[in-house]
């Protein structure tokens, strides 16, 4: 039954955020030139360091399993790092010129963290209890991250 709710906690973050940035967001955003638009987008993952509560015993159960938490902690470090080396990119870009690269190379390694998270999380978590208080990473924070790829 836990996961169930867990579940549905997830659909609800995911509805929830979507519908923000479906008619809040993304209609203010499009007023923004593109440069803007993409640091906006890219500081949402200044937050990912939250993953870090996943290795603290106390904040999740014991019985979280490291295959878990280890990928999902450290990749979004190095997302969260990759995020910020593409914000300055960002930052430093001409008007009418911007950089790019890192900005590909942060959504396609932040996107495979994300995924790896949702492959991991349902094959190896059998009690979302584990997850202790950092229950609130799956339905609210990677609902955010997602409805903010998700950009049309």
């Amino acid at each position: 039954m836990d996961l169930i709710y867990l579940g549905f906690g997830a659909a609800a973050g995911i509805v929830g955020w979507a519908t923000i940035f479906a008619t809040i967001i993304w209609p203010k955003m499009k007023q923004q030139p593109r440069v803007q638009q993409l640091k906006t987008l890219t500081a949402i993952s200044f937050f990912r360091y939250f993953a870090t509560t996943l290795l603290i015993t106390g904040l999740v159960s014991r019985k979280l399993p490291a295959g878990f938490a280890d990928p999902a902690a450290f990749g979004d470090l190095i997302s969260l790092a990759l995020a910020y080396i593409a914000f300055i990119g960002l930052q430093r870009s001409a008007a009418g010129k911007p950089l790019l690269f890192p900005v590909w190379i942060f959504n396609i390694v932040g996107a495979a963290d994300l995924l790896l998270a949702m492959v991991l999380g349902p094959a190896l978590i059998r009690d979302p209890g584990d997850f202790g208080l950092s229950y609130i990473i799956p339905t609210v924070y990677v609902p955010l991250l997602l409805a903010a790829t998700s950009t049309p």
